[in-house]
């Protein structure tokens, strides 16, 4: 992979529209340079978001980088860096003043621990007394007489160690119930972390996989002959999986959960017992570590394969299933084994394994100690008004839609004043004395008093007893907003406070089409084309709009993906409208509603002009083409100049013409509302 941007200012990601446009090159330089030219010949009626970027992305390199960069990666950074001198400051701080269970004592002790992990200290990845539980914990495995006690030590792996070598449970809000919690299944992987679709092909990925059981097998002590036997026999069983795994579905919904819900199908307990007659729903249950007393049914999304999993769940096949469970077992915590087991050394320096670990385990805790440090009521105040004002507008929007009927409008109406909007950060929790215990005395057994803290919480939400603060699925800490369609909420956390976003010497004007351009996109999502099957009350309801409207939206949605898919990125590869349907709506209605709260073409200009600010990024080639087939977003040249060529303000501020290659055919332009 070159590590030079191919980036995304016209000049990089050669923008052409057929159909509806002028058909005309854009000036292209060498796919492992962004150097250009001359930025100053960028014209704002060729190239928008060129014009307003160009100088910026070409003092980006992705040497430096993961392979891209951009607007949102830039205070990710700063949160980033922030974070890290948090984490430094408490370490050098006075351990006895640390109240027994906080946040300052968890984050000392847990770096320290990892610092003297990386430092080649013995026992402090895996002390004596741990490798002893993990060998013990593998003769378990391998000793299971029957399938039902399996399933059972499944269930103790899954709550102590976090592995689900069988069934991935996961709770999620009841669907035709959005105020209860359920349990479902998602589809069946590889323990190896292989793809079943490249399993099934056979060849060296098979080979691979057989392997990988091999040598597990070997290292728990299996005679070497048996050993490669039994690995084959292993994998044969997996392609028995995979032959029966609709991977059609499965590479959809890795690109995109938001559809999950078309295809989840609600068992009850005796339906369960009907599709696997061997195990039936008390096996599954086994498997997570539960009873079913709180538990009336199980969502499942591949009814076929879930079918081939329980026919194969045989005393017969018994040996398999252990190696598949002792494989997963071993996988999930070969980051802690010494390399005799199969681990391997750490490649940082000290410091900054610690301090990566720590972000990683102890997100929550330090995501407060970061709001405490950094939550400005002024900016968080201003924020919020942002938001009602958008959703104010929002509201004449759509009562001045054209194609929606009364009855549809006043629905949609309902269900954007019901969004409830999360700003800022939560309240920080209630320090507990006793999870001062969690920080063990070897990384492991930090691992696992962790684990088991997630897992009470996952029960606590399936029993009904949890109470969300809003932020469990995006910190605070996070550079980036979120709708989410099952609870109706919308989540705009404190990170995404920053310059180029929201800047509070800048003027509304210009906020508004940073973080409010942001704020009406997700606003948006509760009316895009995965969402807008989603009733106001979180429900799973295609028909809670009137057939008629239904109907209406759906020649909406059908004109802006083909819109969307005639554009193209690197000269000759078309974006994706269906995969991106959603998120090019939410850019639509985004931008549409705060333009309309711009009374004049000055402020109009200012909002179009940090919209692209807020947009721009440079990628890889390898990654540019990567996220055309997985991304549901857009890439964010076309995000910007799609988007505004669609705004008659846009042509009346830059004075774009028919002989300009950001000009769209009115007949062409497409509108969400």
């Amino acid at each position: 992979m070159g590590r030079k941007a191919v980036a995304a200012l016209s000049s990089i990601m050669a923008l052409l529209m057929t159909g509806c446009t002028v058909a005309e090159s854009i000036p292209t330089t060498s796919e492992t340079s962004i150097q250009v030219q001359d930025i100053s010949a960028i014209r704002a009626q060729d190239d928008f978001y060129g014009y307003i970027n160009s100088s910026y992305l070409v003092s980006l390199d992705t040497d430096d980088s993961d392979g891209y960069g951009g607007s949102f990666d830039d205070v990710s950074a700063v949160i980033s860096d922030r974070l890290d001198e948090i984490i430094r400051e408490i370490a050098q701080g006075d351990r006895e003043s640390y109240l027994p269970g906080s946040n300052e004592q968890l984050i000392y002790d847990l770096y320290y621990l990892l610092l003297d992990a990386s430092a080649g200290t013995d026992g402090s990845f895996m002390s004596d007394e741990d490798v002893t539980s993990f060998e013990q914990k593998c003769a378990e495995i391998l000793n299971a007489a029957s399938i039902d006690e399996l399933l059972y030590i499944v269930g103790d792996l899954y709550r102590e160690y976090n592995v689900d070598p069988i069934f991935t449970p996961t709770v999620t809000p009841d669907l035709n119930d959005s105020g209860k919690s359920a349990v479902g299944i998602t589809p069946f992987y590889s323990p190896e972390g292989t793809e079943l679709e490249v399993i099934v092909l056979g060849g060296n990925d098979a080979s691979d996989t057989a392997r990988s059981f091999t040598n597990v097998l070997i290292d728990a002590g299996v005679d070497s002959q048996e050993a490669e036997e039994r690995g084959i026999e292993d994998t044969l069983l997996l392609m028995q999986i995979g032959y029966a795994t609709d991977f059609d579905i499965v590479n959809m919904l890795e690109e995109n959960l938001v559809e999950a819900p078309k295809y989840m199908i609600y068992l009850t307990e005796d339906e369960i017992d009907d599709l696997c007659p061997n195990v039936g729903h008390e096996g599954i249950l086994a498997t997570m570590g539960i009873e079913d007393d709180y538990v009336d049914g199980i969502y499942i999304v591949l009814e076929d394969q879930l079918s081939a999993i329980d026919s194969l769940l045989t005393e017969d096949n018994l040996e398999s299933w252990k190696d598949i469970t002792l494989l997963s077992f071993v996988n999930s915590i070969k980051s802690f084994l010494p390399e005799s087991y199969g681990g391997s050394s750490i490649a940082y320096s000290n410091d900054s394994y610690a301090i990566r670990e720590v972000k990683r385990y102890l997100s929550t805790e330090l995501s407060e100690e970061y709001v405490e440090r950094y939550y400005d009521e002024e900016t968080v105040s201003a924020v919020e008004d942002l938001v009602y004002d958008i959703r104010d507008e929002y509201e004449e929007m759509i009562n001045d839609c054209e194609w929606m009927s009364d009855e549809g409008k006043a629905l949609a109406v309902e269900k954007l004043m019901s969004i409830e909007f999360y700003i800022g950060a939560d309240e920080p929790h209630v320090t507990d004395p006793s999870d001062a215990d969690l920080i063990g005395a070897s990384c492991f057994e930090t691992r696992l008093a962790l684990n088991v803290r997630s897992y009470e919480r996952w029960l606590s939400e399936l029993r009904g007893e949890y109470e969300s603060s809003g932020f469990e699925g995006m910190l605070p800490t996070t550079a980036n907003a979120c709708y989410n369609p099952i609870s109706n909420c919308v989540v705009i956390p404190l990170g995404i406070m920053d310059a180029p976003f929201y800047d509070k010497d800048a003027s509304y004007y210009t906020n508004l089409g940073g973080i409010g351009s942001i704020i009406g996109h997700e606003i948006s999502h509760a009316f895009d084309y995965h969402s807008m099957w989603f009733d106001m009350n979180g429900n799973y309801n295609p028909e809670w709009m009137p057939q008629e409207d239904r109907d209406a939206f759906e020649e909406v949605a059908l004109s802006i993906s083909e819109y969307y898919s005639s554009y193209t990125v690197l000269t000759y590869h078309n974006v994706d409208g269906d995969l991106t349907i959603g998120e090019n709506m939410a850019d639509i209605s985004g931008l549409e509603v705060i333009l309309r709260m711009a009374g004049d073409l000055d402020a109009k200009k200012e909002i179009f002009e940090n919209f692209a600010v807020c947009f721009a990024s440079v990628s890889t080639r390898d990654i540019a083409l990567s996220s055309l087939s997985s991304d549901p977003h857009s890439p964010n040249q076309i995000r910007v100049n799609a988007t505004v060529a669609l705004f008659p303000e846009f042509y009346e501020i830059y004075e774009v013409t028919s002989e300009d290659l950001m000009y769209v055919q009115e007949d062409c332009r497409v509108r969400r509302w």
